[in-house]
């Protein structure tokens, strides 16, 4: 049946770039979440708001509106879950987002959360939690309400992609490439592709990782353009919709090489707890 999915997808998918054309590239133009073998189900793919006025029209609510502290930008909630918050800059566009994960439901014991600078704790909504935290426009410009370099074109997603790696989300960001040509050239290990979601890089994979350490962030690539990225955290985690649970197969099919802690690790948590981002969901955009 899987497979049957699949495949059905991958010939959507070529159809549609051969009527509508697919020499341009993937452009930011949509921010989605989630994957799943049907798209046509809208929990998978799901399209979020750009603005803080469509995000409030669609019952998101604010739990945070200042820049002090770990974080920039105004952040949303829905349904107070907290499994994906939304970050909007200080003239209402679209930011970034974060992915909290409960403390209650971490055991410490299989992965050192404390020393992984990603995770940064916090206090959302209420809930005790480790924070991971991405920028889609420079983190500088965010709460920069009159600075002239905050330009931003209604329907864009963003400029860039920024992965805050400690508790300064200026000078601990990091900037992503934004082509497969560039990405190659640096510590992020290309792994594998797969229809739907597109070329997964993984920061400093090796054989020899620490898998209680392991950075909790990929990239996803197409047509050698940054168009999504995603969360990868050990456990299993169910405390959101939002999020995906591969089994062992695939999470080894995206990774090359697989780590040799990697199975071990697995079976130890119960699983792993991943939510694939895009800034494009056109099908025919995200075939490898």
């Amino acid at each position: 049946m899987k497979t049957t999915i699949g495949i059905l997808f991958v010939c959507i998918s070529a159809t549609c770039g051969f009527l509508f054309g697919s020499s341009s590239g993937p452009e930011w133009n949509t921010l989605g979440t989630t994957w799943g073998p049907n798209p046509l189900n809208r929990q998978y793919f799901a399209k979020q708001p750009l603005t803080i006025e469509e995000a409030r029209s669609s019952g998101f609510e604010p739990i945070s509106t200042g820049c002090e502290g770990k974080f920039l930008g105004q952040r949303f909630i829905q349904n107070k879950d907290i499994g994906l918050i939304l970050i909007y800059d200080s003239k209402g566009f679209i930011a970034g987002t974060q992915m909290a994960v409960p403390i209650s439901l971490i055991t410490t014991d299989y992965y050192k959360y404390a020393e992984q600078k990603m995770f940064n704790r916090d206090t959302v909504a209420g809930i005790d939690a480790y924070v991971l935290t991405a920028y889609f426009v420079d983190p500088k410009t965010i709460c920069a309400s009159d600075d002239s370099s905050n330009t931003r074109v209604k329907g864009s997603v963003g400029t860039g992609l920024w992965l805050q790696d400690g508790a300064d989300p200026i000078r601990d960001s990091i900037v992503i490439p934004m082509s497969q040509s560039d990405a190659v050239t640096t510590k992020w290990v290309q792994g594998a592709c797969f229809p739907s979601m597109g070329v997964h890089f993984w920061y400093d994979n090796r054989l020899d990782s620490d898998c209680t350490r392991y950075f909790p962030a990929f990239l996803l690539y197409n047509k050698e353009k940054l168009t999504g990225f995603g969360w990868a955290v050990f456990g299993k985690y169910e405390y959101t919709k939002r999020t995906e649970f591969p089994p062992l197969a695939a999470i080894s099919s995206f990774l090359k090489p697989v780590p040799t802690c990697m199975p071990e690790k697995y079976a130890e948590v119960g699983g792993f707890t991943t939510m694939h981002i895009y800034f494009n969901t056109a099908p025919w955009n995200l075939v490898c």
